[in-house]
């Protein structure tokens, strides 16, 4: 029975050090995140921080983890045009109900390395999961699969960017329409 306090007691504080955390994410870029104000924000001793993390970097690659997790997750394939809209689908309906913290990492220029790190991890696995599926070499395969990551994560940017003015319906079809045509899809002659 105490070991359920206790581990209860441990939930409690590293929810109050990744609260904490993420609300200092969305307020500021990394390299201002210290570990004295997390502390103080999580009302916590910093030597308590030090009981459930290393530093800071380990509590960003715990979050870039469970984020990639998310992506994971979902049952996907590449074998098919239809797979390939439907995980578009997937992408930007997700991101388009992305909380704030996770927005401030696709799209905050200073966390780009987070996100980098964070689609990385998602496309390696795809890359295993969908090895051969396009009937390329491995090599050809990794300028696929970065081509999808990349130009995924580039065109929300953008709709951010732009204040989400074009419908999400809109998105979802010219992103679908630029990822799996190309530009010869949108450009005419």
């Amino acid at each position: 029975m105490e070991k359920k306090k206790e581990d209860l007691r441990v939930r409690k504080t590293k929810k109050a050090i990744r609260d904490a955390f993420e609300e200092m994410i969305c307020e500021m870029d990394y390299e201002q995140i210290t570990i004295k104000e997390l502390a103080a924000r999580a009302q916590i001793n910093r030597k308590t921080f030090y009981l459930h993390y290393t530093d800071l970097d380990d509590l960003l690659r715990e979050l870039q983890d469970e984020i990639a997790e998310t992506f994971i997750r979902q049952d996907v394939s590449y074998s098919s045009m239809k797979d390939i809209r439907d995980l578009v689908r997937l992408f930007f309906e997700h991101a388009a109900v992305m909380s704030p913290l996770h927005e401030k990492l696709l799209c905050n220029g200073s966390y780009q390395t987070v996100w980098m790190r964070i689609n990385k991890k998602i496309m390696d696995y795809r890359k295993e999961t969908n090895r051969g599926v396009f009937g390329l070499d491995q090599y050809a395969e990794n300028l696929v699969f970065a081509y999808y990551g990349a130009n995924s994560a580039l065109l929300y940017r953008q709709w951010v960017a732009d204040g989400k003015k074009l419908p999400l319906e809109d998105l979802i079809d010219m992103a679908t329409r630029l990822i799996c045509n190309g530009m010869s899809s949108v450009v005419k002659g």
